[in-house]
């Protein structure tokens, strides 16, 4: 199994501290944004919980240079992730955080693309056959967080390319033609 590769500036004790001259802390916010994107399309991570990720995770710390984001610091770096469209907080508490690697809207397109591809128009399929099936396995949406994929659902379902309903108990997709 392949390791995360951290970007050089992890290893730079400035970056766990939030930097207060405003030019600075928005370049360094982009630097995290960037980082906390990456490490979560890597480990294939929907939802960050806080406490977690601090406790059981290298993101947010790095030991080998004895630094830490505190809690506070690590809540302004997702809530400027929340505010570029890239995630969302689950709770009021702030505690946990959807983290979207891709926005729905691009998965929306990832799925209608395989769909189109493979024939799938006016075909009924399941959501478990999009999501987790054999098909899907080299899809880069295989697997895909829950909430994440019925955002991208629901997108596709506002433009009109696909209707989702129940079937013998299973939710089910049926794809229209573009």
């Amino acid at each position: 199994m392949e390791n995360f590769v951290y970007p050089p500036i992890y290893s730079m004790p400035p970056f766990f501290t939030l930097q207060p001259v405003a030019d600075t802390r928005k370049k360094q916010l982009q630097l995290w944004f960037d980082l906390v994107l990456a490490y979560c399309r890597f480990h294939r991570i929907g939802v960050l919980d806080l406490q977690e990720t601090l406790s059981k995770t290298n993101l947010f710390q790095n030991p080998s240079i004895d630094r830490r984001l505190s809690l506070e610091c690590t809540r302004e770096v997702l809530d400027y992730i929340v505010a570029q469209g890239n995630g969302e907080w689950l709770d009021k508490g702030r505690n946990r955080v959807l983290i979207l690697w891709r926005k729905p809207e691009e998965w929306a397109t990832r799925i209608y693309s395989w769909a189109h591809e493979r024939g799938l128009t006016d075909t009924v399929c399941t959501v478990y056959e999009i999501r987790e099936g054999d098909d899907v396995k080299k899809e880069d949406f295989y697997m895909l967080d829950e909430t994440t994929f019925h955002k991208a659902l629901g997108v596709l379902q506002t433009q009109g390319k696909i209707a989702v309903f129940e079937a013998s108990g299973d939710l089910a997709v049926k794809f229209f033609p573009s």
